[in-house]
């Protein structure tokens, strides 16, 4: 029967191991317009005191939860705090695993091999299984979301480079409070009016065409994409409950 080890430090998961299979480091990852938080990347316009990370739109808390609570599962809980009213873009619960020995992944009845798309398989589910080379199955559910009536939670399976990414994700529901419609690339981010980009939001056919369009259509396709906010309202949490099963 196989094992799982983890590290796990500072409420932090920071490598494991299943059968053949390593993983880690996880996190979380939050975003506003000009901001992203992150906490096994480099943040961007962000500053982290103590809970508390400033962005540009304001201030939040985050309270983040990593423990193994038997012997084949590890749960994840993340909470955030609006401090100030501020408009999100997504909150993130992110899990890493090396691709090396893992035959295929499969989200919403999908199977998905590695070929270093780095597509955002992205869906409104709350399960996506990982299969090992050697038989072992690691399924990663969405137990517990509460969007506060404004974000919706979906599932995203990613292959990128060496690994798979896995993403519990709440992401702005209809109707938006705004819609950033931008064109990035390593040296430059364009920006198109809001009037603009709300225009296009309300037209069904630029909707579903540049929602997350980047993120969809995988590494080959430009850094164009249409990104909703939601206003989070002072004192409003985002919240997320997450359990990773080793079978």
């Amino acid at each position: 029967m196989m094992k799982l080890t983890t590290t796990i430090s500072h409420n932090k998961l920071i490598k494991g191991q299943y059968g053949d299979i390593t993983f880690g480091p996880w996190g979380v990852e939050c975003s506003d317009q000009h901001s992203f938080v992150t906490l096994t990347d480099q943040p961007r316009n962000a500053k982290q005191i103590g809970d508390i990370w400033h962005i540009s739109a304001g201030r939040i808390h985050i309270a983040y939860e990593t423990r193994q609570p038997t012997s084949n599962t590890v749960g994840l809980k993340l909470r955030i705090q609006a401090l100030d009213d501020i408009l999100l873009q997504d909150a993130v619960i992110r899990l890493v695993f090396d691709k090396t020995a893992i035959k295929h992944g499969r989200i919403a009845n999908k199977t998905v091999h590695h070929t270093n798309s780095d597509k955002y398989r992205l869906y409104p589910t709350t399960e996506v299984a990982l299969i090992g080379q050697d038989g072992a199955t690691i399924s990663v559910t969405l137990d517990h979301v509460d969007g506060v009536g404004r974000f919706d939670p979906y599932m995203y399976l990613r292959d990128r480079d060496d690994h798979w990414i896995i993403h519990a994700r709440l992401l702005p529901s209809d109707p938006v409070d705004q819609v950033w419609l931008r064109w990035a690339n390593r040296f430059f981010t364009l920006s198109a009016p809001g009037w603009f980009s709300t225009l296009l939001w309300r037209m069904p056919v630029f909707k579903r065409l540049l929602w997350r369009l980047r993120e969809r259509m995988g590494r080959h396709c430009p850094e164009i994409q249409a990104v909703p906010l939601n206003c989070l309202k002072a004192g409003q949490s985002l919240s997320m409950e997450v359990t990773c099963h080793f079978q």
